[in-house]
């Protein structure tokens, strides 16, 4: 008995000195951690500082509203600043979302490990090995608690609360998660999300794996992703799983040929697939027409949300008392037209935008020429300063003050006509897409952060 009192002892004084290694080891882990998410959170900060900063002067300037000297001033001081750092200022929505991800990584990991520290720390009193095995315990029983606490939710509201049915939903989620690196709580909460619209849970956990995929594979977020995949159903009418995964090859397709990323087609594809249904545009044309439209935007916006925005301004515009009246007063029937442009094959959206360069001809036949040749060089012009002051001068050209007076309008017409023929590539080159899904998700899965994460 004595023996195994000295055994005791000496393995408990073992078991103790290895703790206490590891008690300084996860407090050094969960300070660098802290101080990682710290500097991330700040640069993030600054980075939307800069991005509301540049709206803000890109107002002024274009008002010609006292100010805008010191904006700038501001502005080019803070870009400066995250060039410095390594940021790339050219992308700085791209950037504020990056630092957002490693921000939330580095305070998520901190967190374990300081779960796991209070565990071991709560238990001294305990056998060493077995407070170390409660400790390492604590998150994962957290995480499966919390997925649990999720498929309840699931079930209560599809009706399956404690039915085989609930089992089955479960194991589905995992699988999803083994399969394309997704966290099974993420996956679950997307599942989640489709149900809490309306959507019948087959078919939520028949979108889950390919949702998941577009999710890893294009850096989106699971909640973008959700409301898209919600607004194509129920927008663009797109209820088969076959064209739902084509569809979402198609906007990852384009996100990767333009500048326009797939992520954040996922952030305003909801709001503006409803614009295209209310002009008569839905199913796999709907998404084609709308991310390409949304990457010729992109050429001549400063940001995402304002290319988003000057093509949302348009189809505004499309139908409405006032252009159509302007387009009257010019000669033109802009209902007749429109019919004529539907019967030839061209949707709402685009016979919109041919209509106007009709409007401009009518208006004014020597600014419509000029404007033609400009288009027609700038698309041709290899040095990108010339082509700017080229574009600059065509912008002014659309300063017609009426039908086209509205900044964001004019931006969106002025960006269509200098890249029809781009439009119509990615339209019609995005319809065909395959396989860039399962491509972008086996890439994304062999980079470290992902290995890590899963």
């Amino acid at each position: 008995m004595a023996n195994k009192l000295a055994l005791g002892l000496v393995i408990g004084g073992a078991v103790s000195s290895t703790v206490g290694a590891a008690f300084k080891d996860v407090t050094g882990r969960i300070k660098r951690l802290e101080a990682e998410g710290n500097k991330a959170r700040v640069l993030q900060r600054t980075i939307g500082d800069t991005i509301r900063l540049r709206e803000e002067w890109k107002k002024a300037h274009d008002t010609g509203a006292a100010g805008a000297s010191k904006l700038l001033n501001r502005l080019n001081s803070n870009l400066d600043s995250l060039k410095k750092q390594g940021i790339e200022v050219g992308r700085l929505e791209k950037a504020y979302r990056s630092m957002g991800q490693t921000a939330n990584k580095a305070e998520l990991k901190a967190k374990g490990h300081q779960q796991i520290d209070s565990g071991v720390k709560g238990m001294k009193g305990a056998v060493g090995a077995a407070v170390v095995g409660v400790g390492a315990m604590a998150v994962p029983a957290k995480v499966s608690a919390d997925f649990g606490a999720i498929v309840r939710d699931i079930a209560i509201k599809a009706g399956i609360a404690n039915k085989p049915q609930e089992q089955e939903m479960s194991r589905k989620i995992i699988d999803t998660s083994r399969d394309t690196g997704m966290a099974r709580n993420d996956v679950a909460d997307v599942v989640n999300q489709l149900v809490g619209a309306g959507m019948d849970l087959s078919k939520a956990l028949e979108y889950a794996p390919v949702a998941a995929k577009f999710v890893v594979g294009q850096g989106s977020s699971g909640v973008d992703t959700a409301k898209m995949i919600n607004a194509l159903g129920q927008n663009a009418k797109i209820t088969d799983p076959k064209q739902m995964q084509q569809a979402l090859e198609a906007i990852a397709y384009q996100g990767q040929a333009g500048s326009f990323e797939a992520a954040d087609m996922a952030k305003w594809f909801p709001e503006l697939l409803a614009n295209m249904a209310s002009n008569g545009i839905t199913g796999l044309d709907a998404v084609t027409q709308l991310g390409a439209m949304l990457q010729v935007q992109m050429k001549q916006a400063g940001s995402s949300d304002e290319a988003a925005n000057n093509l949302k301004n348009w189809m505004g515009k499309i139908g409405s008392t006032d252009t159509v009246k302007a387009y009257e007063k010019a000669g033109i029937d802009y209902k007749g037209s429109m019919q004529t442009g539907l019967q030839n094959g061209m949707s709402t959206l685009e016979t919109s935008m041919a209509l106007a360069q009709k409007y401009i001809q009518a208006t004014d036949p020597k600014r419509a020429a000029a404007m033609a040749e400009a288009t027609s060089k700038i698309s041709k012009e290899a040095d990108p300063e010339k082509a700017k002051a080229m574009m600059a001068s065509l912008e002014e050209s659309l300063r017609t003050g009426d039908l086209f007076a509205d900044m964001q309008v004019k931006a969106a017409l002025s960006a269509y006509m200098q890249n029809k023929a781009l439009y119509s590539q990615l339209k019609n080159d995005s319809r065909d897409a395959t396989g860039i899904l399962d491509k972008n998700l086996a890439e994304r899965r062999e980079s470290s952060s992902q290995k890590w994460a899963e």
